[in-house]
């Protein structure tokens, strides 16, 4: 059967197969059947997953979905011999066989391919490795598991072959496991090797305290006015929490939650951060002093149960308290500003990047904004580019933003993107810019009412966070207008430091620097020199190495030489000596380093990398090498004259074997 075959025979599945295929399926023994029905099965679950704006990581679902790819690719090297990339292919014959029921798997073909292809050949890399270690090792029902255990995890720390194919190989071999006995002890295993303690631990993420659920009960659900207010007059004081205890009352100093009736504190979601602001006491027995409460973030736990993390400021703050509820304009604006400009950042990442783009997480504040998304590849200067100009096209163009609540089924029909793995009730909030064409995202968050409103945009970073997921830093209004003064007068103080014009600037800096480099190179040179200077000509050596039962040995310390400059003066002396071993030692921020030079006449007596094992531990380190060159260090310059001491009487010991 050839690869063509196989590949067809992955991709459809027995119950899809053609006369002629499924005579060549049945003619394969159970184990590559097996195989095939399992690349299958992991191909299809592949494509949509990557569709759905998921890939291979390493946490959650971005785990389970490079598991999946990794048993599909693991099934197919190891029993239908596929040793070339293949998954990728398989994939793409998913997408041929369902576009036409599912027409965005055509859409996303290209970045599927992209995707799935960077994947299997990052992981052909490790597992050719990795299961030609695992096949060395001596498998049986009858090897001790705690002994195989120990083996396996030294592949998993050395070579990084997957823990859970490490597992399948084991069952192929007879030796079975519980999935969570093999975890637990492979981790019991994987820790004693590397005697550490919390290796791939995961921290319990904290439960929601039960007492929310009981406040929503007895007080009902928090009214939200944040949309169009950032200031409510008369609400009342429902629920008061200190600790993790209801309380009456808190008085002046006092820190904790306080939920009102009604609020216009936007409460973090989606990205978007908690509104800032006070809480002013209106209602209140005459003989209290009026409350002053500042409200440091809004959060809520639960749907319906808005939360305002407080300090009383004045005063006491009481349950019926009638209040007046202000948030902080001033950085609700910003925020609007930011949250918008991420949409319209999301919209041009489409538009210039291509169509797979897809958001994979955000953080909106009231000072910058940061958006993650799926891209496989860092963007080009041109590309950030582009991007900032679309997005400050739309914000001069002063597009109306408008909000309309709509049933989820009829949003999802107008084109609305909806992110991946959000929770949307039954009626959803859907945000358009101008005529929605180019941004329309269900959201409930804050946002301006004109594009226009976020002033100007500026990407100030692009980074990668994990396997094909970037994350972009952006500001915007006079955040914006800030980080262009502040340009401004690093240009302007750099242009005063070099005297040079404005579109001379790299031009200047680059001059600056081959300067540098070249002073630099110069320097290291001189410093050669001199250290090779400082043992003087032929003779010289011949007068300061060492008689060692016949062979000339130097060793010596030396001042500000770098790695490099170390191994030129090695092989500067060693010329010279003709035939004999070189010990150099230097000292550098606090560390010491060593190198061993032996002439090729002599490592069949003496190898260098056998001296440098014997010395380096006197510094506090450790070394290896060649025969004929070896390098250590360790982390105590203080003893490097006694480790290049020690060096003639461990030479001496060698010859005399």
């Amino acid at each position: 059967m050839d690869e063509s075959q196989t590949r067809r025979l992955s991709a459809t599945g027995v119950g899809a197969l053609e006369l002629d295929e499924m005579s060549v399926y049945e003619g394969l023994d159970e184990s590559k059947q097996f195989a095939c029905r399992v690349i299958a099965d992991h191909a299809r679950a592949t494509t949509f997953a990557i569709t759905d704006g998921i890939l291979p990581g390493n946490e959650g679902r971005n785990y389970v979905l490079r598991k999946i790819m990794r048993r599909a690719i693991y099934h197919g090297r190891e029993h239908l011999g596929l040793t070339e990339p293949f998954f990728y292919k398989v994939c793409d014959l998913v997408v041929e066989q369902m576009a036409e029921a599912f027409p965005e798997l055509v859409v996303q073909r290209d970045f599927i391919g992209k995707m799935v292809r960077l994947e299997e050949e990052r992981f052909g890399n490790t597992v050719t490795v990795g299961l030609g270690k695992l096949a060395e090792l001596a498998i049986g029902k009858d090897t001790p598991q705690d002994k195989l255990l120990l083996q396996v995890a030294k592949l998993y720390d050395t070579f990084g072959t997957p823990k859970d194919l490490i597992r399948v190989y084991l069952e192929e071999k007879g030796v079975q496991f519980e999935e969570d006995d093999y975890n637990v002890r492979f981790d019991a295993a994987l820790q004693d090797l590397q005697r550490q303690t919390g290796i791939g631990k995961t921290e319990r993420k904290a439960e929601i305290n039960p007492m929310y659920a009981e406040i929503a009960a007895a007080v009902g659900a928090n009214n939200f006015h944040g949309y169009d207010a950032t200031k409510l007059d008369d609400t009342k004081v429902a629920s008061l929490v200190k600790g993790d205890l209801k309380v009456d009352s808190l008085n002046e100093g006092d820190e904790g939650l306080i939920i009102l009736n009604d609020t216009p504190f936007y409460a973090e979601s989606g990205g978007q951060v908690g509104d800032t602001g006070v809480l002013v006491g209106t209602g209140i027995d005459s003989d209290r002093v009026p409350a002053s409460v500042k409200v440091l973030d809004t959060f809520a736990p639960i749907p319906g149960v808005i939360l305002h993390k407080s300090r009383v400021e004045r005063g006491s703050i009481k349950i019926g308290d009638v209040v007046s509820a202000v948030v902080d304009e001033q950085k609700r604006d910003a925020t609007r500003r930011n949250h918008t400009a991420t949409h319209l950042l999301h919209a041009a990442l489409k538009e210039v990047l291509g169509t797979h783009v897809k958001q994979a997480g955000s953080v909106v504040a009231p000072n910058y904004l940061r958006f993650d998304f799926t891209h496989y590849q860092p963007m080009t200067d041109e590309e950030i580019g582009e991007a900032e100009d679309l997005v400050n096209r739309y914000i001069l163009q002063n597009e109306p933003v408008a909000t309309n609540m709509m049933a989820l089924e009829e949003a999802m029909r107008t084109g609305a993107v909806a992110m991946f793995g959000e929770k949307y009730g039954s009626e959803v909030r859907v945000l358009s810019v101008g005529d929605g064409k180019f941004s329309m995202e269900l959201c409930g968050g804050t946002h301006v009412r004109a594009t226009g409103d976020i002033g100007s945009f500026k990407i100030t970073s692009d980074e990668a966070i994990a396997s094909g997921v970037r994350r972009i830093r952006a500001i915007t209004g006079l955040d914006a207008f800030a980080r262009f003064r502040e340009d401004e007068v690093l240009i302007d103080r750099s242009l005063g430091v070099l005297k040079t014009q404005r579109d001379q600037l790299p031009a200047a800096i680059e001059k600056l620097q081959d300067e540098l480099k070249r002073t630099r190179r110069e320097m290291d040179e001189l410093k050669l020199k001199i250290a090779t200077g400082a043992i003087g000509g032929a003779s010289s050596n011949r007068d300061e190495a060492r008689d060692i039962a016949g062979v000339k040995v130097i060793g010596k310390i030396v001042e500000g030489l770098d790695g490099n400059g170390m191994r030129q003066l090695s092989d500067t002396m060693l010329a010279r000596l003709k035939s004999g071993i070189v010990v150099i030692g230097r000292k550098e921020e606090g560390k010491a380093g060593i190198i061993v030079r032996v002439s090729d006449d002599l490592t069949a007596r003496v190898k260098a990398g056998n001296v440098i094992k014997e010395i380096v531990p006197i510094v506090g380190g450790k070394g290896g090498g060649r025969p004929d060159m070896a390098e250590g260090g360790g982390s105590e310059p203080e003893k490097l004259a006694e480790a290049i001491d020690a060096s003639y009487k461990v030479i001496e010991n060698f010859l005399a074997t």
